[in-house]
């Protein structure tokens, strides 16, 4: 389309004169009726053009404004959760509880789609990931996936793998020790911010150590002590750095212990045991996401 027609849509200033109008053009909008060759003016100009290609280019710029107004305004908030197989949804038939979150969100936005916008949350979670994995791909992942320069909000549930303790060899060695841990986690806040990202820790959950020392894949202890110490090095370091810490060890701990069978290998939560993290975090996540 010419430019000078561009202009002239968007400043309503399209003259069509009519062959029965002598001297001066008639302004108005390009008629229904119109014959299959129309002369009008553009700032003094003269052209030609057939009335459907006009027709047809009025209609297409006109939803071209409108479709390109409606992507600046419609930016969803991106909300990117990390962490391991937890995360991920391990023996969840339902994709675990980060993808129960995002149904929750998708079920707020089907049933008003006029209303406000809700986020749109993608697991990112990878099974046998601990923090050394996190801090190195939460960066770019993070980079690739933002959108009109609007930075994602970023979850960090990570921890539990670090806690682990590989008997396999004549050393038993800690999968990543507290102190590189805490270490990773100050690094992958200092990574996060410095894109411009808010982020959220959540906590970890506990083990059935019948079933855990060892698991039933390796010679891998995993014990409740460890992660809960590995959880309040995370609400340390959150509480240094104003991250918003959202805790579960204790809450999904208590409730196992009433017998609860939410653990079918003694580490990973079916999917009651994700329904209750879900439970757990939602209330806190959901303000935090509003902001």
């Amino acid at each position: 389309m010419p430019v000078a027609f561009r202009k002239a849509i968007f400043r309503g200033q399209l003259v069509w004169p009519s062959r029965e109008v002598a001297g001066r053009p008639k302004v108005g909008r390009v008629p229904a009726s119109a014959s299959s060759c129309e002369r009008y003016t553009l700032s003094g100009s003269e052209a030609v053009w057939p009335s459907s290609f006009v027709i047809k280019h009025t209609v297409l710029f006109s939803s071209f404004v409108i479709a390109k107004s409606l992507f600046a305004t419609i930016r969803v908030m991106r909300v990117l959760v990390y962490g391991d197989s937890i995360t991920q949804g391990y023996w969840d038939t339902e994709g675990g509880w980060v993808d129960r979150l995002r149904r929750h969100f998708d079920e707020l936005k089907v049933a008003d789609l006029d209303g406000g916008d809700q986020p749109s949350v993608l697991n990112l979670g990878i099974s046998a990931d601990n923090s050394d994995n996190i801090l190195l791909r939460i960066e770019q992942e993070t980079r690739v996936r933002t959108r009109h320069n609007r930075p994602p909000i970023v979850i960090v549930q990570i921890g539990v793998n670090d806690s682990s303790i590989d008997k396999s060899g004549n050393s038993h060695t800690v999968s990543v020790s507290a102190q590189q841990y805490e270490q990773n986690l100050r690094h992958i806040i200092s990574k996060v911010k410095a894109m411009g990202s808010n982020l959220i820790f959540v906590g970890l959950t506990s083990c059935d150590e019948s079933k855990t020392t060892p698991v039933s894949w390796g010679e891998f202890y995993y014990t409740n002590e460890a992660i809960k110490q590995y959880e309040d090095i995370m609400e340390k370091v959150a509480a240094e750095n104003n991250v918003p810490f959202v805790p579960v060890f204790d809450e999904f701990a208590n409730a196992t212990k009433e017998g609860l069978q939410f653990l079918p290998d003694g580490l990973h939560p079916n999917n009651q045991g994700h329904e209750l993290i879900l439970k757990i975090v939602l209330p806190k996540l959901a303000p935090l996401l509003a902001e």
